[in-house]
């Protein structure tokens, strides 16, 4: 039995059943459904978790309690931007891949890290950590900041390449007069 069915918004007819193992499609959003909920409930978790050895830290470094509950918090906060970056970022180019998954792997190592000295009860030594503390929140801001740059361009770079119409054969094939280095100057005259 061969059953198609007409996609909305599609004029085309798709086998009704088809793509991984003939599964019907309700059936394979309902499991992609159910990952992301896990996904979900488990970074839920491990931000619950990894909270007292990131509050822990910033209190070694001698932050005051009401803003060493902040550090976990902005940690977490980028760390849900970086995934959300890897998932954006998934068709853009090697170096936007890149940096998105190097953003996600150095958040979660860093986590796990502060973590397992908290566990182990190690101290670290006043100055290094009152240094860490001090720079941290910035350079946390530093790369979400590029983390959404990243998203921005390539969400730009995306519709670009997708436009329709009588001229969209021009655009594509014109350069990218804002990536040009020094465009910032001559955008103002133009605009």
């Amino acid at each position: 039995m061969n059953e198609t069915a007409v996609l909305p918004g599609s004029a085309q007819a798709v086998p009704a059943r088809g793509g991984l193992g003939g599964w019907p499609w309700a059936v394979r959003i309902l499991a992609l459904a159910a990952v992301s909920a896990g996904v979900l409930l488990l970074a839920a978790a491990a931000f619950v978790l990894s909270y007292p050895g990131l509050h822990a830290l910033a209190g070694q470094a001698g932050v005051s309690a009401p803003l060493a509950r902040l550090y976990p918090l902005i940690v977490d906060a980028v760390l849900l931007m970086s995934g959300a970056a890897v998932l954006a970022l998934r068709a853009a180019g090697l170096a936007m891949r890149a940096a998105s998954w190097l953003a996600l792997m150095v958040l979660l190592a860093a986590t796990a890290a502060a973590g397992a000295v908290h566990a182990l009860g190690t101290r670290l030594p006043h100055q290094a950590a009152a240094v860490t503390a001090a720079v941290l929140p910035w350079v946390l801001a530093l790369v979400g900041f590029l983390l959404m740059l990243a998203m921005l361009r390539h969400a730009r770079r995306y519709r670009r390449s997708h436009r329709t119409g009588p001229h969209a054969h021009d655009l594509r094939a014109a350069p990218d007069q804002e990536d040009r280095p020094g465009a910032g100057d001559e955008r103002g005259a133009r605009d």
